[in-house]
């Protein structure tokens, strides 16, 4: 067809369509008919220019893609021999060699060299030790290598050295960073080397870095002493002061401790290879962005690319660890179109075309390209696209395949992801509201502070997906996979999860409200620790193994659930939280607050206990700091030696109550009633007491400097030996109250 310039077709002049293949892309074209009338023919020749300038460009295309397949082989190939050729097992065995032999400087036997199978080995880092006492010891697995790591945060007195390329919440998980604020808040100074070169134009983005806002949040409020760098590499190793090193082949801020995978490193107390650790890390150049792209187009074959097709070496090049997504829909389906370049689509586009669907835009750069409402994107191949900041909201991507794309802080106000594939996509602080993803594909996706309000993500699949902070106000979360997902500090006002998978999910920190439903929900290994669940649903739930530590279970329905290992130390449930039949809640570690209950000692600072009945109970030296009773029910309790301060406890009725010697500084009473209760040396500084009822109470030696009783009933109180300076008495009733230099008030 190449030197064809006009073709003619004769056809029915009632069939005026014609389908033309042209391989896997297919085009419907009007043609015009031919008019016949009797034996003469008048006919309209047809040009079909157009059609061969675009098959023309089409075979062009195809002949530049195979040369860059070829060459792209070739280079693969070159790679590969060069991986087969590279220093580092002939320096391993020779290590290897030195190591077990008598003979070397080192000394060591084959009785020196130690494997560490099932704890690390604790070195004595205090006593200098001479060159034939070094230690080596190998360290299987992972669960013996983050236990290193853990031990170095733990010990650490001035420095610690981290190296891994990836950074993954997998690993950087909540536990880890407590341990992290933990070692900063000793001064201790930490330097993390981080980014792996081949991932270039994903460096910092998507699934394998969804763990790098966490750190910069914490190099942001640790800015002296904790440091990220840059570095565009590929090592595994720590370094603990100059104490001891870890060097090995699991990435141990990328991958978790519970698989299975072999993994092999050493550590030692070399001092040598702990100063040249210590010595390459420093000499390593901090490198931005774009230095990486450099430095990996300078140790690769030079190769010539059209436009269309950026990103796609990239992809060749996708580095796959074991913890990645293993559970990632198969792509076989993927568009096959060629790559349209963002050129020709935005012309498409401001011309008025409005339907793209399937249009291949793998790797463009759409930033400040926004659309308008009425387009169509279904079935788009957008993989690695850069959609920082669009205004796409209210566009068809149902189908869409947008893997690994950036999308931060994008608008998509009800834009239609049904059924897109979004693994690893990055959609921090996006507007999703109203959008609807049911069942799409967001595996390690990171939606942190991103905005989800009455999303749509039944049947999603979320797993190890970051929504820390994320707003789900109010959204649809049903038959929702969130395995492993974090859901830190999360909003979740509303939202209903009945049937959703949250098998390990992390929802500590989580907003909920009476109205959150988890009803059937899978939540075994779940982190709820915390949690506001006060008249929850938790019907029929799998709560194995889940952690329910410290959370409000109160009027809480549990019936039904699965509750084997589950963790309730400190949680707090009342009568009218429902159990399955013959659970002991308070067997389990929970406080079962109820009348004439035994507390005493309980901490229970900073819970909400609006409106319960605690009458008679004892509570001497309870913690309830911040605690919110206003409205509770606790006549004839006992609370001496309590803490109290700052607690909200108005309209509660302390009528009777024993308050010898508790601590109320600060504390908020108004309208409580303290009539005959005793107050004996009790801390009411700051308090305020506006129009409480303290009729016949016992404040004798109590602290009262700087409390507010406006409008109190104090008639017939005890007030010998208070301290009252400061305090406020204003329309106060103080008839027959004894005051502090032991006069009657008439």
């Amino acid at each position: 067809m190449q030197g064809m310039r006009k073709m003619l077709l004769i056809v029915p002049r009632w069939q005026n369509l014609v389908r033309l293949d042209f391989g896997k892309t297919s085009q419907t074209w009007r043609l015009k008919y031919f008019k016949f009338e009797g034996s003469t023919m008048s006919e309209t020749e047809l040009d079909i220019e157009s059609i061969t300038a675009r098959v023309l460009q089409l075979e062009e295309e195809q002949v530049i893609l195979k040369k860059y397949l070829a060459k792209l082989k070739r280079q693969l190939e070159a790679q590969e021999q060069r991986f087969n050729d590279r220093p580092e097992p002939q320096m391993l065995e020779s290590l290897t060699a030195e190591i077990a032999s008598p003979q070397q400087p080192c000394g060591l036997g084959n009785s020196d060299m130690s494997v560490i199978a099932d704890r690390p080995i604790e070195l004595d880092t205090d006593t200098e030790k001479p060159k034939s006492d070094f230690e080596y010891q190998l360290v299987c697995d992972r669960a013996n290598s983050r236990a290193v790591l853990v031990e170095a945060l733990s010990v650490a007195k001035e420095r610690l050295i981290i190296v891994c390329p990836w950074l993954n919440c997998n690993s950087i998980n909540d536990e880890l960073l407590q341990k992290i604020r933990e070692c900063l808040n000793r001064g201790c100074l930490i330097d993390m080397g981080w980014g792996y070169l081949g991932d270039r134009q994903i460096i910092g983005k998507g699934w394998r870095y969804n763990g790098l806002a966490d750190l910069q949040e914490l190099a942001s409020e640790y800015p002296d002493i904790f440091r990220l760098k840059l570095l565009g590499t590929h090592e595994n190793f720590l370094v603990c002061d100059s104490t001891f090193a870890m060097l090995g082949s699991h990435n141990f801020l990328t991958n978790s401790d519970e698989s299975a995978a072999k993994e092999i490193g050493i550590r030692t107390n070399d001092c040598q290879i702990v100063n040249q650790l210590i010595e390459r890390f420093d000499s390593s150049e901090v490198l931005s962005e774009a230095e990486i792209e450099g430095r990996f187009a300078a140790s690769s074959d030079a190769i010539d690319r059209a436009d269309y097709l950026e990103g796609l070496a990239a992809d060749a090049e996708n580095i796959a660890l074991d913890d990645s997504c293993e559970n990632v829909e198969d792509e076989s389906e993927e568009c096959l179109e060629p790559v349209v370049s963002v050129e020709e689509f935005w012309e498409r586009y401001t011309q008025g075309e409005k339907n793209f669907t399937g249009i291949n835009l793998a790797g463009a750069n759409l930033t400040g390209k926004n659309l308008s409402p009425d387009i169509n994107l279904s079935k788009a191949n957008l993989k690695q696209a850069n959609l920082r900041g669009v205004n796409w909201q209210r566009l068809n991507l149902s189908g869409a395949i947008l893997n690994g794309a950036d999308m931060r802080n994008g608008l998509f106000c009800g834009t239609n992801f049904s059924e897109s594939k979004l693994c690893g996509v990055n959609l921090s602080n996006a507007n999703l509201s109203s959008a609807n993803l049911d069942r799409a594909n967001l595996i390690n996706a990171n939606l942190s502070q991103a905005n989800l309000y009455a999303a749509n993500l039944s049947q999603a699949n979320l797993s190890r997906a970051n929504l820390a902070q994320a707003n789900l106000q109010s959204a649809k979360l049903e038959k929702t996979k969130l395995s492993k997902a974090s859901l830190r500090g999360a909003k979740l006002e509303n939202a209903n999860f009945s049937e959703a998978d949250l098998n390990g999910a992390n929802l500590s920190g989580a907003k909920l409200s009476q109205q959150t439903k988890f009803t059937t929900a899978n939540l075994s290994q779940a982190n709820l620790s915390g949690l506001y669940l006060r008249k929850a649903d938790l019907n029929n739930a799998d709560l194995t193994n889940a952690n329910l530590s410290n959370s409000n279970l109160l009027e809480a329905n549990i019936d039904g659930a699965n509750l084997k290992g589950i963790q309730l130390q400190g949680a707090i449930c009342n009568q009218a939280t429902l159990f399955p039949t013959e659970f002991d809640p308070v067997k389990a570690g929970a406080y079962l607050l109820a009348p004439y209950v035994s507390l005493q000692n309980a901490d229970i600072t900073d819970r909400d206990l609006t409106n319960i009945k605690l009458i008679g109970a004892d509570l001497q030296g309870a913690n309830l700091t911040s605690a919110r009773l206003s409205g509770s029910d606790l006549r004839d309790v006992n609370l001496s030696g309590a803490k109290l301060q700052g607690a909200t406890l108005d309209s509660i009725n302390l009528s009777r109550a024993n308050l010898r010697q508790v601590n109320l500084n600060d504390a908020r009473l108004v309208s409580a009633d303290l009539t005959t209760a005793d107050l004996t040396e009790a801390d009411l500084r700051q308090a305020e007491l506006n129009s409480a009822k303290l009729r016949g109470a016992d404040l004798i030696s109590a602290d009262l400097r700087a409390a507010r009783l406006n409008f109190a009933d104090l008639s017939g109180a005890n007030l010998t030996n208070a301290k009252i300076g400061g305090a406020e008495f204003q329309n106060a009733t103080l008839t027959g109250a004894i005051m502090p230099d032991g006069s009657t008030h008439e």
